[in-house]
């Protein structure tokens, strides 16, 4: 799988790492959203577009956006995403595409028409000649895009377009919307149904305040998790596949904090993994965050919690 960033002006995209890309040589089969999570949903939807990439001998091509929309056309509403451009990187490169596109989603390109979206950028820039979307695929200025505008243009250009059905479970559509509501009430097991796997993310360990150390319970504090979809309170947590922890998200309002953290101690481990990207995966809810009177209550509530843990593990 190929990664790049389509060059629509000077200015980059979050991450520096992605290769700029003019347009493609190669005639593909595309799909386009925001993919956030990509959950089971989204990987019905992956393995449609190589069954019909194969059947037309074209390339497949996954066009997303960097940053997630709403945080620039609504960023009051403090929308949190499932993963990171890291995350969503590392989960589309197990999916077989060859390509994957972001375009620097900003003020500017959402002045964007939907005729000249799908002529410009799917037809001509990315060599569209099929193009498979979601039921409620909407694009272009103020959402003026639809499916049946797509096909029409389609037609003109010569690309097929297809809609895919919605992708239930047990009667519900699989969305990043109800992904991230099971998540905020706590319930990262019934997640785990429809992403396929634990939810998990991956995020670089820095220098904490130390607390945890000083009373003998040691965390890996991670960066960028102030705005994570996940309840406050404290989980059983699975690092890097290999070792199991408890984590506490939140504010740590013994503390007095204004700024929600996610702090991960990891059960019988010795080393220090600052500086270090670690995959986190949530097994397990075991408690709301609370505040405690006393730093010796809050040690005896970290003990029942490694013990609450350890006994879902045996069990």
């Amino acid at each position: 799988m190929e990664v790049f960033l389509l060059k629509l002006d000077s200015k980059k995209c979050p991450n520096k790492n992605l290769k700029v890309l003019e347009s493609l040589p190669e005639k593909t089969a595309l799909t386009v959203g925001n993919f956030d999570g990509i959950h089971l949903g989204h990987r019905y939807l992956i393995n449609k577009l190589k069954e019909k990439a194969k059947e037309k001998n074209l390339k497949t091509v996954v066009l997303t956006f960097c940053p997630h929309p709403l945080k620039v056309l609504a960023p009051n509403l403090l929308l949190c995403e499932l993963t990171d451009i890291e995350e969503k990187i590392e989960l589309f490169g197990e999916l077989g595409i060859d390509y994957l596109c972001f375009i620097r989603f900003d003020k500017e390109f959402a002045q964007i028409h939907a005729r000249d979206f799908l002529e410009d950028i799917l037809y001509k820039r990315l060599g569209c000649r099929y193009l498979l979307v979601g039921y409620d695929w909407r694009y272009g200025y103020k959402r003026e895009g639809e499916i049946e505008l797509a096909k029409e243009v389609g037609k003109e250009l010569g690309f097929e377009v297809e809609e895919a059905k919605p992708f239930k479970i047990n009667d519900h559509i699989v969305s990043s919307t109800l992904i991230r509501r099971l998540l905020k009430e706590g319930r990262v097991e019934d997640v785990k149904e429809y992403l396929g796997h634990y939810y998990w993310i991956r995020r670089k360990v820095v220098k904490g305040e130390g607390r945890g150390g000083k009373i003998g319970f040691p965390t890996a504090n991670l960066q960028n998790t102030d705005n994570l979809c996940l309840k406050e309170g404290v989980y059983l947590v699975r690092v890097d596949e290999r070792y199991y922890g408890v984590a506490n998200y939140g504010y740590r309002p013994t503390f007095g904090g204004k700024k929600k953290v996610l702090e991960v101690h990891i059960l019988d481990f010795e080393g220090n993994l600052r500086g270090e990207r670690v995959k986190v995966e949530f097994l397990k809810f075991l408690r709301e965050e609370k505040r405690f009177l006393s730093i010796e209550e809050l040690i005896n509530q970290i003990k029942k919690d490694i013990e609450t843990a350890k006994r879902y593990l045996n069990n």
